[in-house]
């Protein structure tokens, strides 16, 4: 048994260990070992409360023929799913927890939502105050934005106020102009 102050010395002093090493160290803490449960209670807590908060979103994306966990199921496929597309755009506006809501955008960064989301993400980029959901809607314009978009993506270019995501504007504003050539 050893305490954390010893774990973070041996650790610290450690060039290298194989990830059963590290495993057996970290188990041979009590301390790290109450921790770790509480991070996983607490981990497990708010899946289960995501898993209720997303319900609504799951039933209208079963009702579309998207039978799915999770919005991220989306995220993390290969499949295409326009038909989906609407029912993101319903729930896009919809007060979800940062990591639900994260969801959406991202399941949105795809070529199937080309000329379809652009507006609305342009719209909740002017509202969105959270840095990473910010970036997360400048990203997807990168993906859906078109020739359409140009004008509202260079006035959210030059606003100070969006800053932040200058970059990834930059993006969506040449894939928006890249729309002019297709």
């Amino acid at each position: 048994m050893i305490t954390m102050v010893e774990l973070e010395k041996i650790i610290k002093s450690r060039k290298s260990m194989s990830a059963m090493e590290l495993d057996e160290l970290l188990q041979s803490c009590p301390e790290w070992v109450a921790q770790n449960a509480a991070r996983e209670a607490k981990r497990a807590t708010a899946e289960a409360q995501f898993r209720i908060e997303e319900e609504p979103i799951i039933a209208d994306l079963a009702l579309a023929g998207f039978e799915v966990g999770s919005v991220w199921d989306l995220v993390n496929t290969n499949e295409r799913y326009p038909s989906a597309i609407p029912v993101l755009l319903k729930h896009l506006t919809k007060a979800y927890h940062v990591r639900i809501r994260e969801g959406i955008i991202r399941a949105l960064t795809t070529p199937e939502a080309r000329g379809l989301a652009a507006g609305a993400i342009l719209a909740e980029l002017h509202k969105e105050e959270d840095s990473e959901l910010r970036w997360a809607l400048a990203n997807a314009l990168t993906v859906v934005a078109d020739q359409g978009n140009a004008v509202a993506i260079k006035v959210l270019l030059d606003d100070p106020a969006c800053e932040d995501v200058s970059e990834r504007l930059g993006e969506a504003l040449k894939t928006s102009g890249s729309a002019l050539r297709s």
